[in-house]
């Protein structure tokens, strides 16, 4: 999806997205990577400009670049590839709640579920385990059984308030080419203008 896009806006500018193997107590820490090389903090997008990728050892020798510490594999019977570590988008400067009186009608997601991604377009879904119903820039009603409905690259482009609550989620696992390793994620409240919402009815 951001092939030779590095310098071009992907995201809204006030979107900064980290990828960081050296969290320490994070699920994605890993330190060295799986070709021996150490991990750092790699800025992917900042303030909504593509800057860099994710890189291991075979792509970046065959694009000149230095190795990132993305060359991860599942066990030793599995080939390296590049894959994430921790990957956050970092805080803005709204009050959460200033964000929620801001918004006249949408809906909180407080969990997500599990989901997928075709990578190929940037689609995804995901199911809302803990969410609610925003109405007059109030929290009220919850929902259930209800997925999230939209294609990534859409979505960064579609923020319009970040918060400044930083924090980490759960630990997780990443899936790619029937490898799964250990990773983790974390954002501050943030306002997307216009997502799919599909479920069944309460």
């Amino acid at each position: 999806m951001y092939r030779d896009k590095v310098g071009q806006l992907v995201a809204s500018p006030l979107v900064t997205v980290v990828d960081d193997g050296t969290m320490t107590g994070e699920w994605g820490a890993i330190g060295i990577d799986d070709e021996g090389h150490p991990t750092q903090s790699n800025t992917l997008i900042e303030n909504g400009v593509l800057t860099d990728y994710m890189w291991d050892y075979i792509r970046a020798r065959r694009e000149g670049r230095r190795q990132s510490g993305n060359g991860r594999r599942q066990s030793y019977a599995d080939l390296p590839m590049v894959r994430m570590t921790n990957t956050f988008v970092t805080a803005g400067k709204e009050d959460p709640e200033d964000i929620i009186r801001a918004t006249e009608r949408g809906v909180y997601v407080a969990k997500l579920g599990g989901g997928q991604v075709d990578t190929a377009s940037g689609d995804f879904v995901f199911g809302m385990v803990e969410a609610y119903l925003i109405e007059n820039g109030e929290i009220t009603e919850p929902l259930r059984e209800g997925n999230l409905i939209g294609n990534g690259p859409q979505v960064l482009k579609d923020i319009d308030l970040l918060g400044n609550d930083f924090a980490m989620g759960g630990p997780g696992t990443c899936g790619k080419d029937g490898q799964g390793v250990p990773v983790g994620d974390g954002c501050p409240t943030l306002r997307v203008k216009s997502m799919t919402i599909g479920g069944t009815a309460a």
